[in-house]
């Protein structure tokens, strides 16, 4: 137990580009995972933007922004 004039101790605040650089790679993860799903069941013909972003959870226009058309998605994927 602390002295009750002592502050407790706060974490570290995390940096603001570690904050988006984790999220970036738990979305490319997300859609990695879901572009080899879609595609293994479907074939590469069901791969679109809006199906991978409904699975993975991410906002179509984050997968449209990042990756413009559908050969990039599979290329990802396939990287």
């Amino acid at each position: 137990m602390s002295h009750w004039r002592q502050k407790a101790r706060r974490k570290t605040p995390k940096m603001v580009a570690e904050i988006l650089r984790e999220r970036d790679e738990r979305r490319t993860a997300a859609l990695i995972a879901c572009i080899t799903d879609v595609s293994s069941s479907e074939g590469p013909d069901g791969v679109t933007h809006g199906v991978v972003a409904e699975r993975a959870g991410v906002p179509v226009q984050y997968v449209e922004w990042k990756y413009p058309s559908r050969e990039h998605l599979i290329a990802m994927a396939n990287a």
